[in-house]
């Protein structure tokens, strides 16, 4: 498979995303990296990292999401690159508190086609895997001491979802979508 035929999979795989997660009335993600690369940028203490879809939760606080998405066939190498995101998830948090004196409460999920790290798939969104991760991948510290207070807060904010091509099938439409979110009033202003 070409560099371009593997990149068009991988578009369509956030569009995929992006409809699915859209569809359960409580996610809004207006921005994609290929749209919207600026609005998918994430600084962490080691750079940044563009991400595939960026948007909020529309109930309760709003809170910002961050999606990575993976349309892989097989397990390949996920778990490595779950690792890295795990620990860019920290890194970004850590990155923001010290330059604005706090965080958001920024959601961080990882959407998969293909299930991995089955034999550990219970601990994936634990604290031990974020330290796991940042202990494989200490670039992302840059020399900090990990606190256990916020490597738990984050652990607590990571999700893991696997997505089966026919779930698209029991998805609501756009234009559904569209109907349903009037009744819904999930957009209600929050202040």
């Amino acid at each position: 498979m070409t560099a371009e035929e593997t990149q068009e999979l991988g578009r369509e795989g956030v569009a995929i995303i992006k409809r699915w997660l859209e569809a359960t009335t409580f996610i809004e993600l207006p921005f994609d990296a290929y749209h919207h690369k600026l609005d998918c940028t994430l600084p962490h203490l080691s750079g940044k990292k563009i991400f595939d879809l960026q948007g909020h939760f529309l109930t309760g606080r709003k809170e910002p999401v961050i999606v990575e998405s993976k349309r892989y066939t097989t397990p390949g190498g996920q778990y490595k690159e779950f690792l890295h995101f795990l620990a860019i998830a920290y890194s970004s948090t850590i990155s923001e508190k010290e330059r604005l004196g706090g965080y958001r409460k920024r959601h961080f999920i990882w959407v998969t086609f293909h299930p991995f790290n089955l034999e550990n798939w219970t601990a994936l969104e634990t604290r031990d895997q974020m330290v796991k991760a940042l202990e494989n991948h200490p670039e992302y510290l840059k020399d900090r001491v990990i606190d256990e207070d916020l490597v738990r807060d984050v652990a607590s904010r990571i999700m893991v979802l696997v997505f089966n091509p026919k779930q698209e099938n029991l998805s609501l439409s756009r234009d559904e979508l569209k109907m349903v979110r009037v009744h819904l009033d999930r957009k209600a202003e929050s202040l």
